[in-house]
Order: structure tokens, then sequence, then C-alpha cells
């Protein structure tokens, strides 16, 4: 209406609108900024919380380990979960000598998994002891206790980064050629081998892009670099296809030969690694003893009542 009126030319006008977008503009900042304040502030309030945490591990900052046999007890050990109703473990003891194959069978919620987050340290027994080489785990510096073991849970977590970071994982003294023997060993090398940048593939949080199959086998590959003396495998083969899984089970056969396994499953292929079988059934041993005649009883069929 000016610009007909002769008020304002059309210059005039274009003017006024840029200048009025560039008073805008800071406004329109000012609220971003604001929100990236925000979620700034909550980023640093978790931070700060997890740096209050404890540190894990004995005040004194525990044994450390030079050498482990590979010694396994668990002697009365009873636990439960935080907020959880009932034990998941009651009571259970049993032995692992060096270089012993042990597999821990059991229903779902039988306690198998537990077993072996408290044989890591993730979780303290409420009641009883879980010794490596005759000492109770919490007197031991966790990371001189992991170091001792290799573990691939059942979750395959892989974080982000490349998979060299992945299987090395911090781990200074596990050279290329190490990497690369246990990855074959793994199975991981059969596709990694066929990428051009292989081991440099950076991976998503969880390894997000690779399938199941894969991300096991480089959870395995992680768990054997270094030839640790325990190895705990739990279900380490569930999302491998058959002809993967076989190949996995013969090459551990003879990689494993002098360590300790402790191997949690449901698969009956993967027990011919095994020598001997620990039964658990709400929480309790049930059966313990060698493969076969365990393996007997639990296909024996049962009497009609």
């Amino acid at each position: 209406f000016e610009i007909a009126a002769g008020n304002m030319t059309t210059g005039g006008l274009i003017a006024c609108s840029i200048l009025a977008s560039r008073a805008i503009a800071p406004l329109a900042q000012i609220t971003q900024l604001l929100t990236r304040m925000t979620a700034t502030r909550t980023a640093y309030r978790q931070i700060d919380e997890l740096m209050e945490q404890p540190v894990e591990g004995p005040a004194t900052g525990g044994l450390k380990l030079a050498r482990v046999e590979g010694r396994i007890e668990f002697r009365n050990v009873s636990f439960r979960y935080p907020g959880a109703p009932e034990n998941t473990l009651d009571g259970i003891s049993f032995k692992i000598e060096p270089g012993e194959h042990v597999a821990i069978l059991g229903r779902v919620g039988s306690g198998k998994s537990s077993c072996a987050r408290l044989l890591l340290g993730l979780y303290p027994p409420e009641d009883g002891l879980v010794m490596v080489d005759g000492t109770d785990l919490r007197q031991f510096e966790p990371a001189s206790l992991r170091a001792a073991m290799g573990a691939a849970m059942q979750e395959s977590t892989l974080f982000t980064g490349s998979v060299r970071e992945n299987i090395v994982l911090g781990r200074t003294h596990i050279d290329d050629e190490e990497m690369v023997r246990v990855a074959d060993l793994s199975g991981a090398h059969q596709f990694l081998g066929q990428i051009a940048n292989g081991y440099d593939l950076r991976l998503s949080d969880r390894g997000e892009g690779l399938s199941g199959g894969q991300r096991q086998a480089i959870a395995v590959a992680r768990a054997l670099a270094g030839s640790p003396r325990i190895v705990l495998l739990d279900e380490p083969t569930s999302a491998m296809d058959q002809q993967t899984e076989t190949t996995l089970i013969e090459r551990l056969s003879t990689e494993l030969k002098d360590r300790t396994l402790v191997l949690i499953t449901h698969r009956p292929q993967l027990v011919q690694l095994v020598t001997r079988i620990i039964l658990l059934d709400k929480g309790r041993v049930v059966a313990d003893g060698p493969r076969d005649e365990v393996m007997s009883r639990l296909q024996r069929p049962r009497a009609v009542a």
C-alpha cells in the first residue's frame, strides 16, 4: 500500500525485509543456544554422577595377578539382582580345575548367566565366595583379574570404533598378528578380509549394520585375544549358521586345549567342547558329572506317574 501510495519504493521494502530478518536472526540463535545449554547441562550432570561413583575393586588397590592357573570355585554362593524379590542363585557350590572344560546348562532363568557375571566380578555375591586360584575375587584388582579372562557374553556388545579397537580393546600387548589369528579362528576374518578397510572398518554403537553372527565372531575373537587362561563363553554361536558353528567348534577344541573353559549354552553341538556338565535348576546345582553321563540322564524319558 505504501508503494502504491508513493510513500515507499520497492527497494525500500526489500531493504526493510532484509533488516528485519537480520534483527530476528539473533533471537532464533538465542533459542538454539538455550536448547544446547540445557542438553550440555544434562550431559554434565550425568558425567558428574558417573565420576562420583565409587572406584571398582578394593579401596587399597587389590592384588595384581602375575599368573593365573585357572582354578575356579563357587562356595555356597547366593545372589539376587538389585530389586529382585527372590534369589537367582541359592547356595551353589562347585569347583573347576585348571584346564578343565565345563558346561553350565539349565532352563531359562536357572542362573547360568548369573554365574558368568559373578565370575567376571560384575556383581558381588550376597553370600558365599567366588574364588580364582583359591582367592576371593573381591581381593583382586579388577583390571588385573579380567586381563586373565576372556569372555564372550550372550549380548555380543560392540563399541563405537573400529573392528581393531573392538578386538584389541586397549590391550597394548596384542599385535596385528595375534589379532588376525584370533579373528581367523572365530570366523571374523572370513568377512573382514573381503572388505577394503578390513579391521579399520568403523562400527556404530553396538555394531549396528553387522549381522548377529558377525557380531558374535568379533566378540569371540576379542575373548580369545592374548590367550587368557580362563575363557568364558555364554551362548557364543546362537546367531551363527550351522557350518560356521561347526568350524568354530573344531578350532576351539584345539585352541583351548590347556586352558580353563566355562561354557554356557542351549546348543547340543557346543557340548562337544566339554568333558563335564553342571546342571542348574532354580538357582541350585541339580547334577554335576561327566558330560556323557549327565547327557544320558537328561535324555532318559521320565516315568509317567
